[in-house]
């Protein structure tokens, strides 16, 4: 039994038993749909009847935003599983394969590294506390086949900067491309990839040539700008940047001086005035100048939220997604603690904890704990160095991109994309962590 605990088939088993029962926990009693799950399934509908990647109701009002929102490649996926068979469980299944796929990559990767772990299954048990992976894994979104096109644009890229083959390298774009086509989130990762591509040039690991391979991303994103041109009149990504950086960037950032009701009139009479444009272009970049012009006024502000989002993006422990996955989200269990305690004070803090139940009022914390371990053998291994530098500033890249650009929410489920890769860094991190025990005796 001892030896078989040593093996990668333990650690496997483990994946697969985690991932069946949250995938029966969706079938039997989970939900497996929120919003953004409906609009990935209109545009599976719009896809089948040939309207383009429209993410709304085409037989309802028509909305321009949704002609961007969402990039095509969660409904493609969607599309695909769909033409075998109409039940959306079955499609979860294969998301669930995907899912230890992830993570056995992971494993590979530390092997090919050289790293022996004696009880491989310890890797994986960070997966306990982390059930935003299990749930969005079990959901219908986009969230699982983001993170498999990251874990594996990882893996060829570590594998590049092992063997030195050009192939892992062009896989390496390719699989980025596909994350970009996935999440909108990916669209500006190409910039630090140029970057990186210029210092492997530089330290003569490519020829000019291989860092073309740039323009399999750059030309993902001019393409879907260009579509998303002739569709709108207004050449850009997606729609939901703009969203999001008005409904969490600047509100949050309006919150902090501002009551509820006026950061919310601050905002609609930049939509009023928005409104009155004569085109969707115009509309879109009255929108964004007014958010960029409020972060501007408020920049002390914005810059400590960002500060708090990264933190966040390492330690939240996904008590939204418990929620949306288990029970009803509502306005009351959504608020966090320091939205009780800013209200209420001391008794707002006894009414939030009064929410709970008693296992999870003990499993929530332990969940931060683990998430600070985790957060601080990520900063360890960056100092590892028996690590190479390249191997160190890649996760670097992968992770910290994400953190900043998610923005002041920092959500435990911005982080599951990465979170394969900060698996991948904590058992060079403990190692880090008992030479500076070991030399401090």
């Amino acid at each position: 039994m001892k030896t078989y605990f040593k093996s990668s088939a333990a650690a496997i088993a483990f994946l697969v038993f985690l991932n069946i029962m949250f995938w029966y926990f969706g079938f039997a009693v989970g939900k497996i749909y929120i919003k953004d799950s409906y609009e990935y399934l209109y545009q599976v509908e719009n896809i089948k009847a040939g309207n383009s990647w429209y993410s709304g109701d085409i037989r309802q009002r028509f909305i321009m935003e949704l002609v961007s929102q969402r990039p095509p490649m969660y409904a493609a996926f969607l599309f695909v599983i769909k033409s075998l068979t109409p039940n959306d469980h079955f499609a979860l299944l294969i998301q669930c394969f995907f899912g230890v796929l992830n993570f056995y990559l992971i494993l590979k990767l530390l092997g090919e590294l050289g790293i022996k772990i004696a009880y491989p299954i310890l890797l994986f048990l960070p997966l306990i506390f982390f059930p935003t992976q299990m749930i969005y894994t079990n959901m219908i979104m986009s969230e699982l086949l983001c993170q498999v096109t990251i874990t594996l644009a990882f893996y060829f890229i570590i594998l590049f900067l092992i063997k030195h083959k050009i192939r892992d390298l062009l896989f390496f774009h390719i699989c980025i491309a596909l994350a970009i086509l996935t999440k909108p989130v990916w669209y500006l990762f190409w910039i630090p990839i140029a970057i990186f591509m210029g210092y492997l040039l530089w330290k003569k690991r490519i020829k000019i040539i291989h860092t073309l391979f740039v323009l399999i991303p750059v030309g993902v994103v001019f393409f879907v700008c260009l579509h998303n041109y002739n569709q709108t009149g207004y050449f850009h990504y997606s729609s939901i940047k703009r969203t999001n950086m008005a409904n969490y960037n600047v509100y949050l950032t309006l919150m902090q001086n501002h009551s509820p009701a006026e950061a919310d009139k601050i905002l609609d009479d930049v939509y009023k005035a928005a409104g009155t444009k004569d085109n969707y272009k115009q509309y879109s970049e009255y929108i964004e100048a007014g958010n960029s012009r409020i972060i501007r006024e408020n920049l002390p502000a914005y810059l400590w939220l960002e500060t708090k989002g990264v933190f966040n993006f390492f330690v939240d422990h996904g008590r939204f997604d418990m929620y949306c996955f288990f029970a009803e989200p509502t306005t009351e269990n959504m608020n966090g603690a320091t939205y009780y305690f800013s209200r209420d004070g001391i008794k707002g803090m006894q009414d939030y904890l009064s929410q709970f139940p008693l296992g999870l009022l003990i499993y929530l914390p332990i969940i931060t704990l683990v998430n600070l371990l985790i957060a601080l053998c990520f900063l360890l291994f960056l100092f590892n160095n028996k690590v190479s530098f390249e191997v160190r500033i890649t996760a670097l890249i992968f992770i910290l991109y994400l953190a900043l650009i998610t923005g002041p929410i920092g959500a435990s489920r911005f982080r599951m994309p990465v979170y394969p890769i900060l698996l991948f860094t904590l058992p060079l991190g403990i190692a880090t962590m008992k030479r500076i025990i070991t030399r401090n005796k």
